[in-house]
């Protein structure tokens, strides 16, 4: 396993979920670590996790309008991160779904056809 390249995944994976579900539950942060996991393997969004989630318009994390970060937060999102991907200490509660989104956004056109998998808490995945 190659430290630099951990590194960056981790890094990436935790923006993104920092910036989509930072004050939701364990398991929609689970969640959407694992969306993103499902999409690397796809290979649709990239072949890494960096360029699946810096992937146009697909993850909140090039929006201006953010507030300035919580370190302590954010390292907890990284911790999370690791204990998922690395030590495998939460199982995928998503399947494989590789998509979603809050339940209080109507959904869009785009959306239909794909079929719904989960909802945990205010996170719909498909």
């Amino acid at each position: 396993m190659d430290i630099h390249n951990l590194e960056l995944d981790v890094a990436c994976y935790a923006t993104a979920v920092y910036h989509e579900v930072n004050t939701r539950s364990l398991e929609e942060k689970v969640g959407v670590i694992n969306v993103i996991r499902n999409r690397l393997r796809s290979g649709r969004w990239g072949y890494s996790v960096c360029s699946v989630v810096y992937a146009n318009n697909q993850f909140a994390v090039q929006d201006e309008t953010h507030h300035p970060v919580d370190e302590r937060a954010y390292l907890e999102t990284k911790l999370l991160v690791i204990n998922t991907i690395v030590h495998h200490k939460y199982t995928n509660p998503v399947a494989d779904a590789l998509y979603f989104h809050d339940d209080s956004i109507p959904p869009k056109k785009e959306w239909f056809g794909k079929r719904k998998k989960t909802h945990i808490g205010r996170m719909v995945f498909y």
